[in-house]
């Protein structure tokens, strides 16, 4: 009997239990309203991105922060070149040599012209003293003849000694040159670039300088590039549609090519927009034909280790995807907050839009994301908040049933019209009266007089002088 007892307020609980679960039930799908319209929604492991990674991807080359040139003089043969692509060398290294015989003959050549110069001065001067002594002896009337020509003898001297000067900075130069025949590399890196054997050379080992847009008109503005060993930077490729939503600054994943499990951190330098790649490296989209411009940008590198120059990478927006979360992470904006709580819009299990709410855990500040705690799932389906959203509204999984609702003016708003205006009455396209409610109108005549007159037929064009008794206006067509 003891047993049978007990028994009694458990089965007691049991069945209100039942009881109360079926009135809840019976009272939520009472409650159940339902709303035109239709709103797209999104599984929640879509929007964080546990259902797809995918991302814009970039390819880049590794390239050094810094790059100089080592220009050869435009007058100057090069003898032999001691560096090859792809060498390392250090501030100090020897580059090049230049070929001294011919500025020996120069500086031969220069002197001579000098000497010469030197004795026409002299020449001159022994000229200046014979004619002075000369006009001393004779009469003052036939001195100003001698007078003349040293004067003239006088100042081809003047001009001769400037150049003089002229020609001893020459000789000077050469011979500093002379002492500088072997050039250096002024920092620690890589040869990038040296400019190929000019088909010009003056023998074995004798290259031509270059022009400022290198022997082959282009690549290289400089006889070496030498590349800056650390400090690497990503030089990548985008086109004018992608380009053009980066910003300076932004945050990027650099990943290997061979292992995508390896990665490094950058952010992105330059943008450059005045530079398009002209080449043939442009694509086509869209079946049309559109040409879409590439332009390069480049991000920093803030951890390179086991980087190495001229390694190919991919460039992709880092958006925390090598960060692993556990839990539900929604972005900000999908979240609605009160002083009850926090909301998101969900579907509910009759495919209606409701209103739930939910507990937020973490924020992070970076990504701009809440820890949703409890009341969804990944297997949930929400929409993005927007003021047309009502709760009771069908929901899809298709964007187009809602784009076709909202082409056919399913979501527009309702004309407002001032005072006193009639939709069907006036038509703005033509101007013609459609619907008469009066049976009477009043004209206008220009003095201003108002006189009665019949109703003009239907379909017949109003002037801009016809007032209506029912209308404020005076102006019903242009």
């Amino acid at each position: 009997m003891s047993k049978k007892k007990k028994l009694i307020p458990v089965i007691l609980i049991l069945i209100v239990a039942a009881i109360v679960a079926i009135v809840l039930v019976f009272t939520r799908g009472k409650k159940e309203v339902k709303v035109d319209g239709v709103v797209y929604v999104e599984s929640v492991e879509d929007i964080t991105g546990q259902g797809y990674l995918g991302t814009d991807r970039y390819l880049g080359v590794v390239e050094a922060q810094e790059t100089k040139g080592v220009d050869a003089a435009d007058d100057r043969k090069i003898k032999e070149i001691f560096v090859s692509e792809g060498d390392v060398v250090k501030e100090g290294d020897p580059l090049f040599e230049y070929d001294t015989d011919e500025m020996n003959l120069k500086l031969k050549q220069l002197e001579l012209e000098l000497s010469n110069i030197n004795n026409s001065i002299n020449t001159m001067n022994l000229q200046i003293k014979e004619l002075e002594e000369e006009r001393s002896r004779v009469p003052a009337d036939e001195q100003y003849e001698y007078t003349s020509q040293i004067q003239n003898y006088q100042a081809q001297i003047n001009q001769l000694n400037f150049d003089v000067g002229n020609k001893q900075l020459e000789i000077d130069n050469q011979s500093k040159e002379l002492e500088n025949t072997t050039v250096y590399a002024p920092m620690d890196g890589v040869i990038k670039k040296i400019n190929s054997e000019s088909s010009n050379s003056s023998g074995p080992g004798m290259y031509d300088s270059y022009d400022e847009y290198g022997s082959m008109g282009g690549e290289s503005e400089h006889f070496i590039n030498i590349m800056a060993m650390g400090d690497y930077r990503v030089k990548a490729m985008a086109n004018e549609l992608n380009v053009r939503n980066m910003t300076q600054g932004d945050a990027m994943l650099i990943r290997s090519r061979i292992d995508e499990s390896i990665t490094w951190q950058g952010v992105i330098s330059t943008i450059d927009l005045e530079h398009p790649d002209n080449g043939n490296n442009d694509y086509y989209y869209g079946g049309g034909g559109t040409t879409v411009t590439k332009y390069p940008f480049y991000v920093s590198v803030t951890s390179d280790n086991d980087l190495m120059l001229g390694q190919h990478v991919y460039v992709e927006a880092d958006n925390g995807q090598e960060t692993v979360k556990t839990g539900i992470w929604l972005d900000s904006d999908y979240i609605m907050q009160d002083e009850t709580g926090a909301y998101v819009w969900a579907e509910n299990d009759n495919k209606r839009i409701e209103k739930r709410q939910v507990t937020l855990g973490e924020y992070d500040e970076e990504l701009m994301q809440y820890e949703v705690a409890a009341g969804l799932e990944m297997k949930d389906y929400i929409a993005f908040p927007e003021e047309r959203i009502k709760e009771g509204m069908s929901t899809t999984t298709n964007i187009d049933e809602v784009s076709d609702m909202e082409d056919e003016g399913y979501y527009d708003e309702e004309p407002v019209y001032e005072e006193g205006y009639d939709d069907d009455f006036y038509n703005e396209d033509d101007a013609v009266v459609e619907e008469y409610e009066n049976e009477t109108d009043s004209l206008v005549p220009a003095d201003g007089e108002v006189v009665e007159s019949p109703i003009l037929p239907e379909g017949d064009v109003v002037e801009e002088s016809v007032e209506m008794d029912e209308y404020e206006s005076e102006e019903i067509a242009q």
